[in-house]
C-alpha cells in the first residue's frame, strides 16, 4: 500500500455546521484512501480562520513531510481546503509532494503536465481572491462604522462595549474608568516617569479587578502606560487604520488635561527621525517601489540637468550605513526592463480558451461551498422572520406575556441583523469574485500597452498596483508581481504557455 497523509480544515463556524466539518472531510478522505490502496500514516487538521501561512496543522504537516521524505502523497478535499495564499502553494510545490484533490478528481505533482499545473495555480489564485474580497468587505464596513463615529474594535481600558439599539457601542466603564483618569492626572503633574507612574497606580490598587475583566490589561507596563496616555479615545476621538476620527462616545478626560500630558510626553520623544518627502513622487515612477538587492536599502531617484539643458533621471541605492557597491541606473533603462517584463504577461489567444475553462471550474467549486453557506444563512433568516411573525400573532392574541414577547423578539431581531451583515458580505464578495475572474486575462493582455502609453504619474499608479517587494541589483530589476499577476507570469514562464504548447508533453494514450 502507498503511504499518505490527510489534511482537513474548516475556516468558519458556518462551514462546521453545513457539511464541511472536519469529521465529514476525514470520512471522505478515508473512503478515498481505502478505495485507492492508500495507507494513512498521519492526519493533520486546522480548525481556525487562518489567512496567512503558518497554520498549526499546516505547519506540522510540512515539517512531517520534510522529516519523512518517503511520504509524498497528501489527500485533501479540494483546493481551497489546502491553500489560503500563494505562499502555501509554493511551500507544497517545493516539497515535491503529490496532492490528491478528492472532490475535484485531480492529482497535482511533479508528473503533472504544465497545463494541469497552470490550471491548479489559477484555482489557488481564485480561492485566495475570494477570501480577500470577503476581507475587503469587512474592512469597508469597519471604515463606514468609523466614519459614523463608532470605533470598529475593542475600546481601551475605561470603556466597554454595550448593546444600544442592537448595535455594539463603546460606553464608559464605571468599574475601570478611574485607572486611565488617574494616570492622566498624575502624569500631568510632571512628578512621575512612565515607570514610577505604573508603580503609583498599582500601589493605589487601581489595577485590582482589571484582568480578566479587560483581557488586554493583564499587566501594566511602560509601553502600555504610554499607549494609554497617547490614546485620543479618552478625549472623544479615535484612530483607525492610521486615520483620526471624531468619536460618538463620551470623553473621559478634558482636552486641557490631554494637551498637557502630550506636552509632557513630547519632552522624551525623539523627533529627529521624522522626515517628510517634499518632492513629487509621481515624477519618479519607480521611487519607493524598489529596494537594493545587495544591502536592502531603499532605491531613490534624482533628476539631473546637463549643460545643454536636457534633463534625465537616474535611480540609485541610498547606501545608508552600508558599504554597498551598487551603481546608478538610468530611468530609461528601468523603463525598458519593466516594459519587457509586462509584455511577458500577454497570453496568446489560442491558450485563453483552456484557461477560461479552468476559471469556470473554480466558479463551479465555489458554488458548491460558499454559495451553499450563503443560502443556508438566508434560510436561517427566513426561519427567524417566520418565528417573529408567530411571536407577534401570539402577542396580539395574548397567548404570551409582553415580557416574553419582548425578550424573544429582541433575540430574533438581533440574530437577523447579524445574518444580514454576513449575507451582504457574501453577496458583495460573490460579485467581485466573478468580475475578478473575467478581468484577469484581459488586464494581463493589455498592461504592456497601458504602461507604454502612460505618463509618469499613471506609470507609478500602475506599478503600485502590479509590483510587490521588487529589487534592483547589478543594474537589473528583480521583479516581483502582486497577485494575481505573479501567478500568471510564473505559469506563463514555467509552462511555456506563450508558445501555446506543453513544456512537459505526454505521449498520446
Amino acid at each position: 500500500m502507498k503511504e499518505a497523509i490527510i489534511y482537513v480544515r474548516v475556516s468558519s463556524r458556518e462551514q462546521k455546521q453545513e457539511g464541511y466539518s472536519i469529521p465529514a472531510q476525514k470520512k471522505l478522505l478515508k473512503e478515498y484512501a481505502k478505495a485507492n490502496d492508500f495507507e494513512i500514516v498521519k492526519e493533520f487538521e486546522d480548525d481556525e480562520t487562518a489567512k496567512s501561512a503558518g497554520r498549526t496543522g499546516f505547519g506540522q504537516m510540512i515539517e512531517y513531510i520534510e522529516n519523512n521524505p518517503k511520504v509524498k502523497s497528501i489527500l485533501v478535499e479540494k483546493t481551497d481546503r489546502l491553500y489560503r495564499n500563494f505562499k502555501d502553494y509554493v511551500t507544497i510545490d517545493e516539497l515535491g509532494a503529490t496532492i490528491f484533490l478528492v472532490k475535484e478528481n485531480e492529482q497535482i505533482g511533479q508528473d503533472a503536465n504544465s497545463h494541469q499545473k497552470f490550471m491548479h495555480g489559477i484555482k489557488v489564485l481564485m480561492a485566495k481572491n475570494y477570501i480577500d474580497n470577503l476581507s475587503e468587505e469587512v474592512k469597508k464596513g469597519q471604515k463606514e462604522k468609523a466614519e459614523n463615529g463608532f470605533f470598529p474594535g475593542t475600546p481601551p481600558i475605561g470603556y466597554k462595549l454595550e448593546k444600544i439599539e442592537r448595535k455594539s457601542r463603546a460606553v464608559i466603564d464605571e468599574r475601570n474608568k478611574n485607572l486611565p483618569i488617574k494616570m492622566f492626572e498624575y502624569y500631568a503633574t510632571g512628578l512621575y516617569s512612565l515607570l514610577t507612574l505604573t508603580a503609583k497606580v498599582k500601589e493605589e490598587g487601581l489595577m485590582t479587578g482589571i484582568y480578566p475583566h479587560h483581557s488586554k490589561m493583564k499587566v501594566l507596563t511602560k509601553a502600555s502606560a504610554h499607549r494609554i496616555l497617547h490614546n485620543p479615545f479618552y478625549i472623544g476621538d479615535f484612530v483607525w487604520n492610521k486615520k483620526r476620527y471624531k468619536g460618538a462616545h463620551k470623553p473621559l478626560i478634558s482636552k486641557e488635561l490631554w494637551n498637557k500630558v502630550q506636552a509632557m510626553l513630547s519632552r522624551y520623544e525623539n523627533k529627529s527621525g521624522a522626515y517628510k518627502y517634499r518632492d513629487n513622487p509621481t515624477m519618479f515612477p519607480f521611487k519607493r517601489l524598489l529596494t537594493c538587492g545587495e544591502c536592502g536599502r531603499s532605491i531613490t531617484a534624482e533628476k539631473k540637468v546637463k549643460p545643454s539643458g536636457k534633463e534625465y533621471v537616474y535611480y540609485k541605492c541610498t547606501k545608508f550605513n552600508t558599504n554597498c557597491r551598487q551603481k546608478n541606473i538610468s530611468g530609461k533603462e528601468l523603463n525598458r526592463q519593466m516594459q519587457e517584463s509586462l509584455n511577458g504577461l500577454r497570453v496568446p489567444a489560442e491558450t485563453q480558451l483552456s484557461i477560461s475553462e479552468g476559471l469556470k471550474k473554480a466558479f463551479e467549486l465555489k458554488r458548491g461551498t460558499e454559495d451553499v453557506t450563503r443560502q443556508n444563512l438566508e434560510d436561517r433568516k427566513k426561519q427567524l422572520e417566520e418565528k417573529m411573525a408567530i411571536l407577534y400573532d401570539d402577542r396580539l392574541n395574548k397567548v404570551i406575556t409582553p415580557e416574553f414577547y419582548q425578550n424573544k423578539f429582541a433575540q430574533c431581531a438581533s440574530e437577523v441583523e447579524s445574518l444580514d451583515v454576513k449575507i451582504s458580505l457574501y453577496t458583495k464578495a460573490n460579485i467581485n469574485f466573478y468580475v475578478f475572474g473575467t478581468k484577469i486575462l484581459e488586464l494581463a493582455n493589455n498592461v504592456g500597452f497601458l504602461y507604454e502609453n502612460a505618463n509618469p504619474s499613471e506609470k507609478q499608479e500602475l506599478l503600485n498596483f502590479l509590483l510587490s517587494n521588487s529589487k534592483l541589483k547589478d543594474k537589473k530589476m528583480l521583479i516581483s508581481y502582486k497577485k494575481p499577476f505573479d501567478t500568471i507570469y510564473q505559469r506563463v514562464e514555467r509552462c511555456d504557455v506563450r508558445n501555446g504548447r506543453d513544456s512537459n508533453p505526454r505521449p498520446p494514450a
